[in-house]
């Protein structure tokens, strides 16, 4: 992400004392170990704000996990670029895995809560753009030269947007055009708002590229669709020395905006569906882009193609044309790192095709060879469960969370194979009941129920809610209740996590 790079000032005694106090650990961080090049801050979140603060520099906040195939993917294929690593030497780069003690606190602070995120911040913690991967790679470096050009936070550019309708400055309009709005959380009256406010910058930003033009009108239509800005977006899509610089941007649309396309009619429908699989097609065999961005291409063209199928099927031959090169990309060899984010891909392909078998046999062999065994097992509980055998499932389901490392990882994978048993198993209240109390365990101590952690913490409340509305285990209920209760009690009353806590089965 960006931030504002050192400023020219006279070198003194008293500024190299201040300094001195904030440089971080001398000490290796593992953590780092596998994304070299790039100076990460050795210490705390909050000690690399007061550096930042000292050096006049801004943050640049990546937040991932160890398991998240797209956050190696980002590692792999940009943090590793000679150009990013020079730029990043203008920021404090601060790698924070979500795991990591506090770091759910921070993803709270920060309103992140998807792997991975990249956030730019201006020293005094205000938020000036966010990236997201799957760009041209070639951009990554130049969006860091946009951050630092200009530091308005970001809210008080969509506050001024908003407010009187006046174009913002020329690098507002580029932010506004490259932020990853699909990174943050919005109220739908927020999302509305935020679109007609995007829609308008389109129009009015001066001196941006087409592309970039494009980024605000398809960012627009993303928050909330109107006649104007479908109309516009497929003509994007037709344009066919447009649509491939913008690809990623595009795949940021959704099946309600494919249903508008559809209900224009069979002709414009079939003819934004060509144009769309030309796009990706071209992207899906440029020996520029990396392999897992290649096959995802390939796999938003085969969701389009069955979303508009009469019989919502993909098409023999270009089902045909998908398996043989995912075939030939899984058979050549790629760091474990590369890999997971090429399988990643490659599920989401078999996953459109209906081809659970070949998903199944897939993710089961990279359980020898992955770094994170326990994501894929996950999908292979969902696979099963999908197939009607509930046994195989929850088999999956547990050993997943049993396997698990983490404590925000642990929760996360603990709700899902509780939130499972409540599925597969809802008379089994004995079970129900241990899990629940096992799951709520993970969240004892400082910092946990924030950020990823609430809002598992929230859905877990009214899936549980719900199953006893139905099946009516009181006394499992009083129990997880108690349970939760006594992590509650360890907690400061004045802190967000407590407030939390104390309405879970409330």
């Amino acid at each position: 992400m960006i931030g504002r790079g050192d400023a020219t000032r006279r070198f003194n005694w008293a500024w190299l004392l201040i300094l001195l106090a904030y440089l971080p650990q001398t000490h290796a961080n593992p953590a780092h170990a596998d994304v070299p090049g790039i100076a990460w801050f050795e210490g705390d979140v909050g000690a690399a704000f007061n550096f930042a603060q000292a050096a006049s520099k801004p943050v640049f906040l990546y937040w991932g996990a160890k398991w998240c195939p797209p956050c190696q993917q980002l590692k792999s294929s940009v943090f590793s670029r000679k150009d990013f690593i020079a730029k990043s030497k203008e920021f404090v780069a601060v790698y924070l895995d979500g795991d990591d003690p506090g770091a759910q606190r921070w993803g709270e602070k920060f309103h992140v809560t998807g792997y991975p995120t990249v956030v730019i911040l201006r020293a005094d913690q205000k938020e000036i753009m966010r990236i997201a991967g799957g760009m041209d790679l070639s951009l990554y470096a130049d969006l860091l030269d946009i951050a630092l050009g200009d530091v308005k936070p970001m809210v008080e550019v969509i506050a001024a947007m908003h407010a009187d309708g006046a174009a913002p400055s020329h690098g507002d309009c580029q932010r506004l055009a490259y932020n990853a709005w699909d990174l943050s959380k919005y109220s739908d009256p927020e999302r509305h708002a935020l679109a007609k406010d995007l829609a308008r910058s389109a129009s009015t930003c001066g001196d941006l590229t087409p592309a970039e033009r494009a980024r605000l009108t398809i960012a627009s239509a993303a928050l909330g669709r109107t006649p104007g800005t479908v109309t516009q977006v497929i003509a994007i899509v037709e344009d066919p020395s447009l649509a491939p610089r913008v690809a990623d941007a595009l795949e940021s649309l959704d099946d309600a905006f494919y249903k508008d396309v559809q209900a224009r009619g069979a002709a414009t429908a079939g003819q934004f569906l060509a144009a769309w699989t030309r796009t990706m097609d071209g992207i899906a065999g440029d020996p520029a882009v990396i392999d897992a961005d290649r096959l995802s291409a390939i796999g938003t063209t085969l969701a389009l193609a069955k979303q508009f199928a009469e019989d919502h099927k993909v098409p023999d031959k270009l089902a045909a044309a998908a398996r043989a090169q995912v075939a030939a990309t899984l058979a050549r060899k790629y760091d474990p790192y590369v890999r997971a984010g090429i399988v990643n891909s490659a599920s989401f392909i078999d996953d459109q095709l209906g081809d659970s078998d070949a998903e199944y046999a897939m993710l089961k062999a990279e359980l020898a060879t992955a770094r994170a065994p326990y994501y894929y097992m996950l999908d292979l509980g969902d696979i099963e469960e999908k197939r009607g055998h509930a046994e195989l499932a929850l088999a999956w389901y547990e050993r997943a969370y049993r396997e698990s490392q983490g404590t925000a990882t642990r929760f996360q994978w603990g709700v899902e194979y509780l939130s499972a048993l409540l599925r597969l198993a809802p008379t089994d209240h004995v079970r129900i009941r241990d899990t629940g109390m096992a799951v709520i365990g993970e969240l004892d101590g400082p910092d946990r129920i924030q950020a990823r952690t609430r809002i598992g913490l929230e859905k877990l409340d009214g899936r549980l809610r719900k199953w006893n509305l139905r099946h009516r285990y009181d006394a499992d209920i009083e129990a997880l209740h108690a349970r939760m209760s006594g992590l509650c009690g360890k907690l400061p009353s004045s802190e967000a996590d407590y407030s939390s806590c104390r309405k879970f089965l409330s």
